[in-house]
């Protein structure tokens, strides 16, 4: 039977170098290991855990592996709930339970 990767804390946001890493993915689409180098490798590990990325080849290319943003973690960025409150205020959205 297989596995499925369960997010540990439903409610977790990226640091800020989590977010950096996340949103490069997003804007400039998959990268290898040279290409994010600047990126400590503890912070695409923490991202990878998280399910946000994944370490795959694409079709036709099995030796050549890069990152690649998964559904979860464009979603992360996507989501207006997930950002922080200072970025949702600029932005002119308010939460729940913050109108005053």
């Amino acid at each position: 039977m297989v596995g499925y990767a369960k997010r540990r804390m439903p409610g977790e946001r990226p640091s800020k170098d989590q977010r950096r890493f996340l949103e490069a993915l997003r804007d400039l689409g998959p990268r290898d290991n040279a290409q994010t180098a600047a990126v400590r490798k503890s912070t695409k590990r923490a991202c990878q855990v998280r399910g946000w990325v994944e370490w795959r080849g694409p079709d036709g290319h099995p030796d050549h592996r890069a990152w690649h943003l998964t559904i979860i973690g464009r979603n992360m960025l996507n989501s207006p709930a997930r950002r922080n409150p200072r970025e949702a205020a600029r932005s002119g959205l308010t939460l729940v339970g913050e109108a005053g």
